[in-house]
């Protein structure tokens, strides 16, 4: 009876140790999470996919890794987890970015859209995303310069998979793509008191492929606002348009995806300037690339 009393009193001491997260930074987590919200099992179906994949290009300029082969480093055959280094910096986004919340993982799925994998699943895709060993993630949030710069720069995850899988995911997007150009969505709202039933529509494209790392793919996501059937009324402003980057350097796949409010043309035309263009998400992705290059197996 004594040495039950004694456990208990030990994990009442050490529990008084723990350190919750702050509010803040709850909230964070939770909307980074809420980007990525789709759930998808590892399985081999997309090897029929391969005819799919996207272009793959040649490595551009990476850092050479460092020569000393130390537990963890670049040059340590066989590599695991994912370091902190392998994934994007405030500095290389050309957002201010202020907060930078992250954490690791085991056996993820690895999640693209989850809006265009919620239109794959009800036009039946036969597309299913490999697993993880290992995965980090990180969100940039932007500097509260004022309140329309609120919220997530961007979202980052990186995955190592087991080698060959990374390029199912391309063959993966490619299936989506294929099934889903343009998903409509029914819904219903209030319209001047009366139920009235909406349709929402979502647009995906791919405005360029092949630009960084040993495969790459951009996504532009565009939502119209929810309309009225009968008269077209839109019932809410449009949604900002968003762009997600995925990127593979050797067993290495990572997916960053813009925050509300980032991308260029998604700014106030009289305030130009204060978002990402084109240009800046392809040299993100380059930047991705690099980093993620003295980590991969094989290393670059």
């Amino acid at each position: 009876m004594r040495d039950e009393t004694t456990f208990v009193e030990q994990v009442h001491r050490e529990l008084r140790d723990v350190r919750w997260p702050e509010p803040a930074e709850i909230r964070a987590r939770a909307r980074r999470r809420s980007m990525r919200t789709s759930v998808l099992a590892a399985a081999a179906v997309l090897a029929v996919a391969s005819g799919s994949a996207y272009a793959v290009t040649g490595r551009s300029g990476p850092p050479a890794p460092p020569t000393a082969a130390t537990a963890g480093s670049p040059g340590t055959a066989g590599r695991t987890e994912i370091p902190q280094e392998a994934l994007l910096t405030p500095a290389d986004v050309p957002l201010r970015s202020g907060v930078q919340l992250g954490e690791a993982g085991l056996v993820e799925p690895v999640r693209v859209d989850p809006v265009l994998e919620s239109c794959g699943r009800e036009r039946g895709v036969p597309s299913q995303a490999p697993t993880s060993r290992y995965s980090r993630s990180q969100t940039l949030l932007r500097a509260p310069v004022d309140p329309t710069t609120r919220g997530p720069a961007i979202t980052q995850d990186v995955y190592r998979l087991d080698p060959g899988q990374g390029r199912l995911v391309f063959g993966m997007v490619g299936l989506l793509l294929n099934a889903c150009a343009e998903w409509q969505v029914n819904g219903s709202t209030l319209l001047d008191g009366r139920p009235a039933a909406t349709v929402a529509t979502h647009r995906w494209e791919t405005p360029a492929s092949g630009f960084a790392g040993d495969q790459s793919v951009m996504l532009r996501h565009v939502s119209l606002a929810p309309r009225a059937r009968g008269s077209g009324r839109a019932v809410a402003p449009d949604p900002p348009v968003e762009v997600t980057l995925v990127v593979r350097v050797g067993d290495l796949v990572t997916v960053v995806a813009t925050g509300p409010g980032a991308l260029e043309d998604s700014v106030d035309g009289a305030r130009p300037g204060r978002g990402l263009s084109h240009a800046d998400l392809e040299a993100l992705a380059a930047t991705a690339a690099r980093r993620m290059c003295p980590w991969a197996n094989p290393g670059c």
